[in-house]
């Protein structure tokens, strides 16, 4: 059984010792992810009260979690990345809204359609593997660094660059054989 698995199944069974280990190996994992979505916007305890938040979340619904659906890791990203959303829609009922602000969002419809859109994209990056699309997602979804990239996976920048170039060309025959078929 992987790190991670031992680490999901002891959280399953409510053991502490379990989310300390996840605090201490995912908080800098999950402070950027926030960071990159309301770093700019809110303060750094907003920032900090938004990575507990995502902890507090995990603890709340480990037993529902699916080691086969995905990693601990992709689950507390998805966690992170609604927290942080849900930290900026607060922030934003706090305040009314003008007319000018929500024609910038566009309706309802418009970001359904965004969303269906994120998810197909996702879909499509699954599909460069478990190394390449953790390497795309963090470059292009998150906005690291190569640099950064490379230490935490552990692979050569200079590959890290290759493959994320070998990814956007894959992406882009895919795409395109997709609007070929319809």
């Amino acid at each position: 059984m992987t790190d991670e698995k031992k680490l999901l199944a002891d959280l399953k069974r409510k053991k502490c010792s379990a989310l300390e280990k996840a605090i201490d190996i995912y908080t800098p994992y999950i402070s950027v992810i926030i960071y990159n979505i309301i770093g700019g916007a809110m303060t750094k305890e907003d920032v900090e009260e938004a990575v507990s938040d995502t902890f507090v979340s995990l603890w709340r619904t480990a037993e529902a979690l699916d080691a086969e659906k995905g990693g601990l890791r992709a689950y507390l990203a998805a966690m992170a990345r609604n927290c942080a959303r849900k930290k900026l829609r607060e922030a934003v009922s706090a305040e009314p809204i003008s007319e000018s602000v929500t024609s910038l969002y566009g309706t309802p419809e418009d970001e359904l359609e965004k969303n269906e859109d994120k998810r197909a994209l996702v879909s499509l990056i699954r599909e460069l593997g478990e190394t390449d699309g953790e390497i795309f997602l963090r470059r292009y979804w998150y906005g690291e660094k190569v640099s950064k990239i490379s230490a935490a996976t552990g692979i050569n920048q200079s590959t890290v660059k290759t493959k994320l170039r070998r990814g956007r060309i894959k992406l882009r025959e895919i795409l395109m054989k997709k609007e070929a078929r319809q």
